[in-house]
């Protein structure tokens, strides 16, 4: 999968922008508040509808301007592609090959990619709902109808947590919302329970790789519903209804819901520790590394083609030693990463690798590698 070229229209703060790119490396240099997360902020627009800074689209729209376009040319399976962003004051659109979508999972999973940022190097150490984001987002580009399956459990969620917290509870209406909670839940589970498996399965050699051999990474699904491994969708549901019965009173009395996949986590281990308890800064940000290059090759596995790799002025939050590391790990993708270190320039092969200085929303110079 290659990104081609790029064109912005009223984005952030660039007027109108059009950049062709490098198929290997691609590093975007400027100052901060220039304008170089603004261009991988887009790119991941084309990925996924929407930015990942900000939840209100308006925002993204030029400073006195009325609506804002992104498009973008990519190749996968061999043959061009485009896909196109637009977004008025209250309204927006989105074309794939020309043709308007009218449901995300329509645009999921046809521009693959993985962005990598310093608050993802504090997977490992944040809460369990920064790593169910995480697992979320990345089974929806494989799988998009596990986008439909999440929404729909987060709108019944929140419907049953409204009527929870009213004076008078309908218990039939309970009812039904449990069925439905059982019912998308367990097709969440089963997907979830899938991808973690796989993914475990890479982040372990991963990290073996990563750290010469010293440290053997574990992760495994954690559940509050006593699922076992041989579990189907049918007996998932079960399960799950039963915990959601079992806990109505409950449920009532604190007035929302307390068993689900909501509250679901992963159990991260190095050499049978729980790194998130006994690991160190340097052990967290390298198991963080693994999961996040085990997106890289799960995708390849699943779709067929390397996914694109953003890479968000992380090497600033690296040692030396794991920007060697991320760098040699990573040969086989198109990578897109900003910094505003000038000296980041030299961790690069030049003959691979094309320089976009970045200033005021502009590209002022370009330092062209080898295509």
């Amino acid at each position: 999968m290659r990104l081609k070229n790029l064109q912005l229209v009223n984005f952030r703060n660039y007027n109108d922008l059009h950049i062709e790119f490098n198929e290997k490396i691609n590093l975007l240099v400027g100052k901060n508040g220039q304008g170089k997360t603004n261009i991988v902020e887009s790119i991941y627009m084309l990925s996924f509808g929407k930015s990942f800074r900000t939840n209100k689209d308006k925002e993204i729209i030029k400073f006195n301007s009325e609506n804002l376009y992104v498009g973008g040319n990519f190749f996968k399976y061999g043959s061009m592609r485009l896909i196109e962003v637009a977004i008025g004051k209250n309204k927006k659109g989105i074309k794939v090959n020309k043709i308007h979508i009218q449901k995300i999972h329509e645009l999921l999973g046809n521009l693959n990619v993985v962005i990598f940022s310093p608050e993802d190097l504090k997977l490992v150490k944040e809460g369990p709902k920064e790593r169910r984001l995480f697992i979320d987002k990345e089974i929806s580009q494989i799988i998009p109808k596990y986008y439909n399956y999440l929404t729909s459990y987060n709108k019944i969620l929140f419907q049953k947590n409204k009527l929870l917290k009213t004076n008078y509870i309908d218990k039939n209406l309970l009812d039904v919302y449990d069925e439905n909670l059982a019912k998308y839940g367990s097709y969440i589970y089963i997907l979830r329970r899938d991808f973690i498996k796989k993914i475990s399965d890479i982040a372990m050699k991963m990290h073996e790789n990563l750290t010469n051999g010293i440290e053997k990474l574990s992760i495994s699904y954690k559940n509050q519903l006593g699922i076992c491994e041989e579990d189907t969708v049918s007996s998932v549901y079960d399960k799950f209804l039963d915990k959601l019965t079992n806990s109505r009173e409950h449920d009532i009395e604190t007035r929302t819901t307390r068993y689900g996949i909501h509250k679901d986590d992963l159990n991260i281990f190095i050499n049978d520790l729980d790194v998130r308890l006994y690991g160190s800064q340097g052990q967290q940000r390298t198991a963080s590394i693994s999961l996040k290059l085990s997106e890289i090759e799960l995708i390849k596995k699943e779709v067929g083609e390397f996914p694109i790799l953003i890479l968000d002025d992380v090497f600033s939050e690296l040692d030396e030693t794991r920007q060697k590391l991320l760098v040699n790990n990573l040969s086989k993708v198109q990578m897109f990463i900003t910094t505003a270190e000038v000296s980041h320039k030299n961790i690069f092969d030049k003959s691979n690798t094309t320089i976009f200085n970045i200033e005021q929303g502009q590209v002022i110079n370009i330092e062209n590698g080898g295509n």
